[in-house]
């Protein structure tokens, strides 16, 4: 294989190896209780999530290694970093009930709280496992990562909007946040049966070209 040739079929690990290090630097804004920023850097990680597989996919490109670090770098951006960011979040809520809160000083029921946060990570480690496992499919049981994901990083934003107050109060009470984490952690390990845009699925287009078709006979 030549250099240049080398060179295009890394491509695609390229686009994942930046969706990897896009979640690292949003648990980085995380330690600077950046919110916004952290929830724009896993909306950007969802961006090359997607596009690493549909340049694969243009490019023949498909591999072992890509496979591994494709679910490397998803645990880190759609595990670590949104856990990462609903701690943040909860952080928030309970700073924002009492002014005095501090970490050290929490009660149990508190830091039961803070941590609510490692049930979506374990969710999402195990649902990444179970994609890895079905990745030829184009239905899959449990909402995928990214979705779930992204479902936290647009509720972050609109908290840290700034005309928003009334719906951050809300957004932030925890008895909203930990609910829905823990709602979203159980789709993602559930039996609900998902459709799933999987670019490197070989009847893809095909599929694609009846749902069309489908939609245009409507009219």
């Amino acid at each position: 294989m030549t250099k240049s040739n080398r060179i295009v079929q890394n491509i695609p690990n390229f686009l994942t190896l930046l969706n990897l290090c896009s979640g690292f630097v949003s648990i980085v804004f995380v330690f600077y209780r950046n919110m916004e920023a952290a929830a724009l850097l896993i909306i950007i990680a969802s961006v090359f999530d997607f596009f690493d597989g549909f340049v694969a996919r243009i490019l023949k490109a498909t591999s072992e290694k890509g496979k591994i670090l494709d679910s490397i770098s998803d645990v880190v951006s759609f595990g670590v970093a949104p856990a990462a960011l609903i701690f943040l979040l909860i952080e928030f809520s309970l700073s924002n009930a009492n002014p005095d809160f501090r970490l050290f000083n929490a009660s149990f029921p508190d830091l039961l709280f803070l941590f609510s946060p490692l049930v979506f990570l374990t969710a999402s480690a195990w649902r990444l496992a179970e994609f890895t496992i079905q990745k030829d499919s184009l239905a899959f049981n449990g909402l995928p990562t990214p979705p779930a994901s992204l479902f936290f990083a647009g509720l972050a934003l609109m908290i840290s909007g700034p005309d928003n107050s009334r719906i951050s109060d809300f957004l932030l009470e925890p008895y909203f946040i930990i609910p829905a984490c823990l709602i979203i952690s159980i789709m993602m390990v559930s039996k609900i049966r998902f459709v799933s845009l999987n670019l490197n699925h070989p009847d893809f287009e095909t599929i694609l070209f009846n749902i069309f078709l489908s939609c245009f006979q409507l009219f």
